[in-house]
């Protein structure tokens, strides 16, 4: 009865699908099953030496987790190989045998065929990138159907007089212009110009009396005007692409000594973004004309922002803008001709 016990073993392990070798405890096969075999081809010698599994060579992973096994810090391991001669890709679970007292006595591999889950899984992958790049591609499409409704409006603001007709495309060139002096990186020169493109966007929530006014404004209507910065701030912020934009947006108006608005923001607390919008703002502002007042000639403020740095502006920044407005390089055709006059 033993003996056929020990047939019909012999013979299951032999009819395995999967692979199944057994070796002792100074790393030498015992045993293996035809599917064993035909997995490691040529190298299915018995007496061949143990760990070495089905593929060329033996990993750092593979060698300690056998010793995790000897030394029984572990009980099994896994292991994915591939075998490049036949395309096959193997999971083999390394096992550790122990006698009945406890010691180590060998390790047991089974070897599972799982090519097609692993092509099952790059398909997967191949498929959830594919609908990542989509949805991508969407949130781009979105945020840039978002930006140009934004422009839209902004342009449809500064349309209702002929005073502000313009002011953000300017201010945008200029900003741009001086970002990409001082800063020079594409990423942070490209939100700096679309901050100043947008940078009004906040007026829509002021009443056009105010921005039409040829008078001074009450206390109680700065406070209003005052509020255009964090309207704008939290037109944009829910697009998570544009967060820096809408901070930009939110600290326009602060102060290098800490006197603006809306957070009292000091020095280099202020987004450079925003003390660089600061400057644009301010000159093309003052260059042109408005209901309470005439434009300014380009050069008279030019020397107004110079008197005004390291106080209202950054004195470093302010510099650099204060020489390109003198070398005519950031002018519109009319601010030009007003500095040469």
């Amino acid at each position: 009865m033993a003996q056929d016990e020990g047939e019909l073993i012999r013979l299951a392990l032999e009819q395995l699908p999967d692979g199944v070798v057994v070796a002792d405890a100074h790393d030498h096969v015992v045993t293996l099953n035809a599917q064993a075999r035909l997995i490691r081809g040529p190298r299915s010698d018995a007496g061949i030496a143990f760990p070495l599994l089905f593929g060329s060579s033996v990993t750092e992973d593979v060698e300690q987790g056998l010793g995790a096994l000897r030394t029984g810090t572990a009980t099994e391991f896994s292991v994915v190989e591939g075998d490049p001669s036949t395309g096959k890709v193997y999971e083999h679970r390394c096992v550790a045998v122990k006698t009945p007292g406890g010691a180590y006595a060998g390790t047991a591999v089974t070897s599972h065929d799982v090519t097609d889950r692993q092509l099952q899984d790059a398909r997967q992958e191949a498929r959830v990138s594919g609908l990542q790049r989509q949805v991508a591609g969407l949130q781009d499409a979105l945020q840039e159907r978002f930006v140009d409704g934004m422009i839209m409006l902004v342009d449809a603001l500064e349309a209702r007089d002929r005073y502000t007709r313009g002011h953000s495309t300017r201010v945008a060139f200029m900003a741009g212009k001086v970002a990409q002096r001082v800063l020079g990186h594409a990423t942070d020169v490209a939100e700096i110009e679309l901050a100043a493109r947008l940078h009004d966007i906040g007026k829509v929530a002021v009443p056009d009396r105010l921005l039409d006014k040829p008078s001074n404004l009450t206390p109680e209507e700065v406070v209003l005007m005052h509020t255009h910065p964090l309207v704008g701030e939290s037109i944009l912020r829910p697009i998570a692409q544009l967060r820096n934009v809408a901070a930009i947006i939110r600290n326009h108006h602060e102060r290098w000594d800490g006197t603006g608005y809306p957070d009292g923001l000091l020095g280099e607390h202020i987004p450079v973004g925003s003390r660089i919008l600061a400057l644009a703002d301010t000159f093309d502002a003052m260059t042109s004309q408005r209901p309470y007042r005439h434009s300014l000639p380009a050069a008279e403020v030019r020397e107004e922002i110079a008197r005004h740095l390291g106080t209202q502006f950054d004195p470093t920044i302010g510099l650099t803008f204060v020489e390109m407005i003198g070398s005519g390089e950031i002018l519109s055709e009319d601010q030009a001709h007003s500095e040469a006059g």
